[in-house]
């Protein structure tokens, strides 16, 4: 993000709630932004592993802690220290969106809010969730140890969750620093930490050593939900890897039919689908998953795609299912997307598209993108033979005007050029312009 002030936040002020902001680096440390959250709530405590720095706004609270400590037991040190009954940790590099912040009448002892980070990828996005608005009634909240946890907390005290996440953007990776053999060896740490595990198995091609995480994940009683379905994602995932393709279709659905509302099953389905050549499922799937692409997961370590990449593969996808109409659409979407700045091919695919569609208008424009008017004078031998089969292609579907609106162009540009003489000619007398049309017939004797 290029601010961390959001155009549409409130600022209302959240004088019921305090604020933590854990530095793991002082590298992080943004003073601009403390000032802004120091607005926002009651009070400010700044946590980093040296020594209050210069230059830190009076009212912000400074905690130096001991880069030995763990750091689910620095926030609860942190939140014995609290004087409001809420308190807020972020860490890093992350930005609240205050327009999805709760408010007071939100929040209930019994009745928590979790947080949905969001980090951002060159490619997509991946999405955590983390319980980081707390209430302060309980001295050991959190488990574990460099992975804060409070599930233990909210189901031995039957707390209940929101449906709706307030969201958190993040730039570095949340789980990066998470030593997961230093995590194990606590007598508590997070049920999330098996996600981790997996996904790191995932990504290294290990799906047997991932499918394992996973389902020991799934043996525990006591999980939060969104832990529940990610657990079931990764499980899908790993079968899909090793060509258990039934077993992912089947848990992907289970997933689905639990939690409508997030990414990654469908895209397991889609993709089981499209190597096995099925293009009107694969289609489907990919569809349904973008048909929800602007709502939030409710799914922990859920991942989705860009919407440029998305878009260019539901019109190649419906392009393979028989869909021309769709795909069409899909590829129109995907200009505007790219704001017109797509290359050669892209515009050959969608103009021959909208003249397979009888599309006139769409037709016209891109073939105008293809070839504009400082560009016609300038045509070399293999361009000037895709213009003219175009123009024969207009030509078929009865688009004579303006294929001789072209061809008087590209004539007075080169009249000693046959070929274009011979198509004006045609275009003309397609046009009624008989006259116009004898006169170059009369110049050719």
């Amino acid at each position: 993000m290029d601010s961390y002030i959001y155009e549409n936040a409130d600022h209302r002020s959240f004088e019921w709630a305090e604020l933590v902001f854990f530095l793991s680096d002082m590298e992080f440390l943004d003073r601009e932004k403390i000032t802004d959250w120091s607005r926002r709530f009651a009070q400010v405590t700044v946590a980093g592993p040296q020594a209050r720095p210069a230059q830190l706004d009076a009212a912000v609270s400074w905690y130096q802690y001991d880069p030995e400590e763990r750091q689910a037991f620095i926030w609860n040190t942190l939140i014995t220290r609290a004087n409001k009954e809420w308190v807020m940790f972020v860490e890093d590099d992350e930005l609240i969106r205050f327009d999805e912040f709760p408010g007071n009448e939100a929040v209930h002892a019994d009745r928590w809010v979790p947080s949905l980070i969001l980090n951002n990828k060159e490619r997509g996005l991946d999405q955590y969730y983390q319980m980081r608005l707390v209430h302060t009634g309980y001295s050991d909240l959190f488990d574990g140890g460099s992975l804060p946890d409070c599930t233990r907390y909210i189901r031995q005290n039957n707390i209940n969750l929101s449906e709706k996440a307030m969201l958190i953007d993040r730039s570095s990776n949340p789980t990066a620093r998470v030593d997961t053999d230093d995590e194990l060896a606590l007598q508590t740490f997070a049920p999330q930490l098996y996600l981790i595990c997996g996904q790191r198995y995932f990504d290294e091609g290990k799906y047997v050593h991932a499918a394992a995480q996973y389902r020991q994940l799934l043996k525990k009683k006591k999980l939060l939900p969104f832990d529940r379905i990610g657990a079931v994602n990764g499980l899908a995932g790993c079968m899909a890897e090793q060509y258990k393709w039934q077993k992912a279709l089947t848990l992907a659905q289970e997933s689905i039919e639990a939690e409508p509302q997030q990414s990654l099953p469908y895209l397991i389905q889609f993709k089981i689908h499209e190597l096995n050549k099925q293009w009107a499922k694969a289609y489907e799937m990919l569809k349904n998953y973008y048909d929800r692409f602007q709502l939030s997961s409710r799914a922990n370590f859920d991942r989705s795609i860009s919407e440029e990449e998305t878009v260019l593969m539901l019109a190649n996808i419906a392009l393979k299912a028989g869909k021309k109409q769709e795909a069409s659409g899909f590829f129109e979407k995907l200009f505007t997307l790219k704001k017109g700045e797509v290359d050669q091919t892209f515009l050959r695919r969608v103009l021959m598209l909208s003249i397979e569609l009888s599309d006139h208008e769409r037709s016209i424009y891109f073939f105008n993108r293809m070839f504009g008017e400082d560009q016609l004078q300038e045509l070399d031998e293999g361009k000037a033979d895709e213009l003219n089969d175009f123009m024969t292609m207009f030509m078929q579907e009865g688009w004579y005007e303006y294929a001789a609106s072209v061809y008087k162009k590209m004539y007075a540009f080169e009249p000693s050029n046959e070929e274009y003489k011979r198509r004006l000619i045609v275009a003309l007398t397609k046009t009624n312009r008989m006259e116009r049309a004898r006169e170059l017939i009369a110049e050719a004797g």
